[in-house]
């Protein structure tokens, strides 16, 4: 992604971010409780693939309000997110505090992560990820870097199928490698407009082949049915490994 869509990601990212998730999903302090009683509730997607958590550290990338990270943190998990939105962070440092666990909550590119020192035994990615970047290689060449050897990258990701020939973009055309402009998604549903990003929507072909191409061995990919008609792919799952005995 250039600076300028990037710098511009992270603008329309930081507009009334916080304020959106109290509004869409309680306070920090309202929404702890709800993860403490159930923490299993949130990451449900996501833990089928990791097995038991328990001393595991795990990078949720793009991490946003902190729900997947605070919930997998009280499953004992160490997790650390990457994000670019200081507004997320707020929401999920306070929702940590509130849930009395910590989590190590970094605002920077992910496309930088690989500059961090750090490397995780599984790297997580949830719901509306990869169109944010316009260099999808490069990403997971990234994910590859932070991800042990023997390690996992889990992605649980609208479908491409939904997002290019069923969802709101147009053309529908699945093979259009256009960038677009998007609104950032309002939790609150109350149809503002928070703020325009600069998006890219890949196929899945595109998506598995930069996996494979970064390093990966993807174990299986399973497709979903979409929420509000079942006859259609609305997410799928993907679990890639990096093979024990390789470095980083």
């Amino acid at each position: 992604m250039s600076s300028e869509a990037r710098d511009r990601n992270r603008d329309a990212w930081n507009a009334e971010r916080y304020d959106s998730w109290v509004k869409a999903i309680g306070t920090p302090e309202a929404e702890a409780k709800h993860l403490v009683a159930n923490p299993r509730h949130v990451p449900r997607r996501l833990l089928p693939h990791l097995g038991d958590v328990a001393g595991k550290t795990i990078c949720s990338v793009q991490g946003s309000h902190g729900r997947v990270a605070v919930a997998l943190t009280l499953l004992g998990a160490e997790v650390t997110v990457i994000d670019f939105s200081e507004e997320n962070r707020r929401y999920a440092l306070e929702l940590a505090q509130a849930a009395r666990v910590s989590i190590d909550y970094r605002v920077g590119d992910s496309l930088e992560a690989d500059k961090l020192g750090l490397t995780f035994d599984a790297v997580v990615m949830e719901l509306g990820i990869l169109h944010y970047h316009r260099d999808i290689a490069r990403f997971f060449e990234v994910m590859r870097a932070i991800t042990r050897p023997g390690g996992t990258m889990l992605i649980n990701e609208f479908h491409p199928v939904q997002r290019k020939l069923f969802g709101t973009l147009e053309p529908r055309d699945y093979f259009n490698t256009a960038l677009t402009e998007g609104d950032v998604p309002n939790p609150t549903g109350d149809g503002r407009t928070l703020g325009k990003c600069t998006l890219r929507f890949w196929t899945l072909g595109e998506i598995v082949t930069a996996v494979i191409g970064a390093g990966f061995r993807v174990e299986r990919l399973d497709e979903h049915p979409d929420w509000t008609d079942a006859k259609i792919p609305g997410t799928f799952t993907l679990v890639a490994r990096v093979p024990s005995g390789e470095t980083s």
